[in-house]
């Protein structure tokens, strides 16, 4: 008889104590059983140790973990992860709401890939928020990644050091880029449902990252067109930039099947405004591979938001700032 595939929740919190209650009682109404709920605190000095401990007593199978001093969410993460021992985790936010079949639908779809991760909800309110669906063939990660609050990923997977790229880039994009390194064609795969709702709010961690490298962020529409080439050349002279484009091109090397992700990634190495042009014309060729939804890419505006996708992605980017 097959056993069950065991399943941990790893939980980083930091001053969550607005959200965190919602987030846990949908934790705990899972159709699926969770062997393991490991919640890691980065130093919080709002009630948020206070309202896990409260959870613990109650929950046999969680465990609280209050760092020495403050990681920051990657180091977190990374840490966290490294904690749990059943088949399969699951990467929880403190501030969203899982729907209850969450683990359940991502167990089944996941087969032998890496990662599986689902559609999600975003906005301030579930009611009114729109449906995130990202791309996750490997062009279209050379850009941004998946968020790891939708992800599961199996331990023998995200528990390799390998898989975090010495944390030096944020962890959900250096998983996604990762599955397609190990045990490759079997990267990854989506569920096309929303599973977990993302709580937009002024205090979440992606939004103070952005704000901290880049400042406030006003609703944009032609500044990406303008200032996109002084960015994206900004870009190219930092570390991290040459890490992950390096890690790319080097991996894809000679695989006929990752031939387009690494003639971007090598474009994306070199300096210059004719290697950027071949890039824009490789976005704008292959744009449906870059943009989630059909409608973004149609028609005379379609061709020209992929040729300038680059610029869009160099905009408010700090996902090389870690």
């Amino acid at each position: 008889m097959k056993e069950t595939p065991t399943i941990a929740v790893v939980m980083c919190t930091y001053n969550g104590e607005r959200f965190l209650r919602e987030q846990m009682d949908s934790i705990l109404a899972q159709t699926y059983p969770i062997a393991e709920i490991i919640v890691q605190d980065d130093g919080s000095t709002d009630n948020t140790v206070n309202i896990l401990r409260q959870y613990a007593e109650r929950v046999p199978q969680m465990q609280i973990h209050v760092n020495e001093k403050n990681l920051g969410f990657n180091r977190n993460f990374h840490t966290a992860c490294l904690r749990a021992t059943a088949d399969y985790i699951a990467i929880s936010d403190q501030d969203d709401v899982w729907m209850p079949n969450k683990l359940e639908r991502q167990i089944e779809a996941i087969g032998p890939c890496n990662i599986c991760y689902s559609t999600h909800l975003r906005g301030r309110d579930m009611a009114t928020a729109h449906t995130v669906a990202p791309r996750c063939n490997l062009e279209a990660m050379l850009f941004t990644g998946i968020a790891g609050h939708t992800m599961i990923a199996r331990r023998d997977f995200i528990q390799r050091p390998e898989s975090w790229t010495n944390d030096r880039i944020v962890y959900d994009w250096s998983l996604a880029l990762n599955a397609y390194f190990f045990r490759q064609p079997n990267a990854i795969v989506r569920v096309d449902e929303p599973l977990n709702w993302h709580r937009s709010h002024d205090g979440e961690a992606a939004l103070l990252q952005n704000i901290a490298v880049c400042g406030e962020q006003k609703r944009t529409t032609w500044q990406p067109y303008v200032y996109g080439l002084r960015n994206y050349r900004a870009l190219q002279r930092k570390p991290n930039w040459h890490l992950v484009y390096n890690l790319i091109a080097t991996h894809t090397a000679g695989n006929a099947a990752l031939a387009l992700p690494h003639r971007m990634a090598s474009l994306m190495l070199r300096p210059g405004l004719w290697p950027l042009m071949q890039l824009c014309w490789l976005c704008m060729k292959h744009r449906n591979n870059l943009y989630p939804k059909a409608q973004s890419v149609r028609g005379v505006m379609g061709a020209i938001r992929g040729f300038f996708y680059p610029f869009i992605f160099s905009w408010h980017c700090s996902q090389f700032d870690m």
